[in-house]
């Protein structure tokens, strides 16, 4: 009989499923720019922060950009080297005549704290201005005006500007893709209410506020995760807003293989410690449950129908594979537009199923890593 009872609740199951995985789709919801941070007069001057390990290369490359800014509040650009064991001292001896360039360094003495957020934390205290603007050498402004669409965010009452930053044209599809995936969904939740964390490392804060609260004080033994620790840290509800203006955005270099692989590995380590990460990690299951579910059932049924005869299962079958490829790409296209991310379309709902199967063999790595590695006390 056609109509079975079996028949049925297989239609209604993946007309279900189809439904939950186009609306539990991370880029299903917009990210909203606050209304109300809009450019004031009179604004501050700013201080730069750009931390250096061992970056040579990427300085020569991304400083003049920094230092070319046009901003007319004025504005400093500090570089605190972590690490100089590539003549990056000597790059910055090149540019010590422009009177906006400030440079200091992390002693070597340094022991059982995270030498990247001191390095960060020595830039907060040197710098002059109340507004400042943090990032790493290996990045580099998409215009002469990220120093002016960040601050033109900083109003009343906002103590932190999260700005969108992703790796350059010349990296992978792939890597593109799954940054801009988690930082959407980061600066989604900015958007909406209290700020979990953020991918990139593009971001404006206030000195005072830092100091306030002792800046990394809590995490200081981790040694990566500076963004988002600072982020999780210091959001509240309202003084967190987000920059998807394309002069706020950083173009970062591509990453290496061991440098891409130590960032999401060190990821799974950090988001341990942050708060409210039970939230942000049921969005992130339901979206990846929803699609895999989907796209499970939708094969098993079509397999079913072929086998009992039950025909009527084949169009539904088809239709929950159909629909949430086709829901899922108009809103990644969507997204993607806002922040000018080029990904082919095609490749959308590709790299979404592979998404879930990369974070596994990271936390794989992780579970069989030696947890020392992760933290500055070793003994």
């Amino acid at each position: 009989m056609i109509f079975d009872t079996t028949t049925i609740i297989i239609c209604a199951v993946l007309v279900l499923l189809a439904l939950l995985s186009s609306f539990t789709d991370t880029f299903f919801k917009k990210i909203h720019a606050n209304k109300d941070a809009t450019e004031p007069t009179g604004r501050k001057p700013v201080s730069v922060i750009i931390v250096a390990d061992n970056n040579a290369d990427e300085l020569r490359a991304n400083l003049p950009a920094f230092l070319s800014q046009d901003y007319d509040p004025g504005y400093e650009v500090i570089v605190v080297v972590e690490k100089d064991e590539d003549g990056t001292s000597d790059v910055l001896k090149a540019y010590s005549a422009d009177g906006r360039l400030y440079t200091t360094a992390v002693p070597d003495s340094s022991r059982y704290m995270s030498r990247r957020k001191l390095a960060i934390t020595l830039g907060v205290k040197a710098a002059k201005n109340e507004l400042i603007l943090l990032t790493d050498a290996t990045c580099k402004p998409v215009s002469d005006k990220w120093v002016s669409s960040m601050s033109s965010m900083c109003a009343d009452g906002v103590d932190m500007v999260l700005g969108y930053s992703n790796y350059s044209d010349d990296t992978s599809r792939f890597k593109v893709f799954y940054r801009f995936h988690r930082e959407y969904a980061m600066l989604r939740e900015a958007s909406a209410g209290t700020a979990y964390g953020l991918a990139g490392n593009n971001i404006m804060f206030r000195k005072g506020m830092f100091m306030a609260g002792n800046g990394f004080q809590g995490n200081l033994k981790y040694l990566r995760g500076e963004y988002d620790f600072l982020v999780n840290k210091y959001a509240k509800q309202g003084n967190t807003v987000v920059n998807i203006n394309a002069d706020g955005r950083l173009a970062e270099c591509a990453p290496s293989k061991k440098a891409w692989h130590n960032k999401n590995i060190f990821y799974v380590e950090t988001r341990r410690h942050l708060s409210r990460s039970a939230m942000h990690r049921l969005h992130f299951n339901l979206d990846m449950l929803s699609l895999h579910a989907c796209l499970l059932s939708a094969v098993c049924s079509a397999a079913w129908a072929a086998v009992s005869g039950a025909w009527l299962i084949l169009p539904f079958s088809f239709a929950a594979l159909l629909a949430p490829l086709a829901v899922r790409t108009l809103n990644a296209k969507r997204a993607m537009g806002v922040f000018g991310v080029d990904v082919p379309l095609w490749k959308v709902f590709p790299f979404e199923t592979d998404i879930i199967w990369h974070n596994l063999k990271y936390a794989i790595n992780y579970k069989f890593a030696d947890k020392y590695e992760f933290i500055s006390h070793k003994s």
